[in-house]
């Protein structure tokens, strides 16, 4: 009895750090889901700003607006321009391109195969990289829990897609792999640089590579840089919603990444899957195939099996 009463200090301050390491995965797990759920809303953006522009215009139209957000947050919250000394600046350089890169590789599949087969690919790739990245240079434990999401979410994937054609084995199969790779190295150094450099910074570096990226790519392609001038309102209307919407997923990706595993950061991702089918459905009147709700039900399985007791914890706050 003694022994117990001696060391209840200790049990205390080691439950205390427990629940806060709970609190953390929580917030870090409800940032990414939203993240999802946001992703999963941008096929609307995308429809829309296609009326009037190609897509590396709209590119480049959608972060030159998310850009000026971030600085106007940066500038009017006086964010703090600190804890550059603290990372390498290849680092940081690599970050700005991986996510434009990534977008100009998805775009490049898209291109040469079907969007289905596109979408697939990006997430296998995705996954299965922040899963190698996770392991190696994040010291991540694998359990039979994350390998249970991971099996059920690729056979999700695998119901999204099936049949799978041998004539999608092509360059855009390559390219939306790489898309994926490109897509898990950005999340990875979301996770690093998150703690060390003002998140709204951050999110300013990637605007400012998607800018640049697709900037070279209408230059490459001798598209018309002159397109401000003939938008209508609708599409102004629009590009500065998407604007918002970029700045607020950047900051859900970092704050996510920050405070959670990024093996299965990156399965929660792919929920984006299950709501495009919802808004699909409300928005547009898109009626979700069998499969594609199978996929749906295995995807929701692999993002709600680990994490259990953070929903659990959830629940009893409320």
């Amino acid at each position: 009895m003694d022994l117990i009463i001696l060391n209840f200090p200790k049990f205390l301050k080691t439950t205390i750090v427990s629940e806060q390491s709970m609190n953390k995965k929580l917030f870090g797990f409800t940032s990414l889901l939203l993240a999802g759920i946001t992703f999963g809303s941008f096929g609307v953006w995308i429809r829309l700003l296609s009326k009037e522009l190609t897509i590396y215009q709209q590119i480049v139209f959608r972060n030159v607006i998310a850009m000026v957000f971030a600085i106007g947050i940066i500038v009017t919250g006086k964010r703090l321009i600190t804890g550059f000394a603290k990372v390498k600046k290849s680092n940081l350089f690599l970050y700005g391109l991986a996510v434009p890169l990534s977008v100009v590789f998805y775009n490049v599949a898209i291109l040469n195969i079907k969007i289905a087969v596109t979408t697939f690919v990006f997430y296998i790739g995705s996954i299965l990289f922040s899963w190698i990245f996770s392991v190696f240079f994040f010291n991540e434990k694998i359990t039979i829990l994350k390998v249970s999401s991971l099996v059920s979410v690729l056979i999700g994937l695998v119901f999204f897609i099936w049949p799978l054609s041998l004539s999608s084995l092509n360059i855009g199969f390559v390219a939306a792999i790489i898309s994926g790779l490109l897509d898990a190295v950005a999340n990875g150094f979301r996770k690093d640089l998150a703690g060390k450099i003002d998140k709204f910074i951050l999110v300013f570096i990637t605007t400012l590579g998607g800018v640049v990226v697709s900037g070279l790519m209408m230059f490459y392609f001798k598209q018309n840089f002159n397109f401000i001038s003939s938008l209508s309102v609708n599409t102004w209307a629009v590009g500065l919603m998407f604007g918002f919407i970029l700045v607020a997923v950047n900051y859900l990706l970092l704050v996510g990444f920050q405070n959670f595993d990024l093996s299965l950061g990156a399965i929660i991702l792919s929920s984006e899957l299950i709501f495009a089918l919802l808004i699909g459905l409300l928005i547009f009147g898109e009626k979700p195939l069998p499969k594609e709700i199978i996929g749906g039900l295995f995807v929701m399985a692999a993002v709600i099996l680990p994490n259990l007791n953070l929903l659990s914890l959830k629940s009893k706050k409320l």
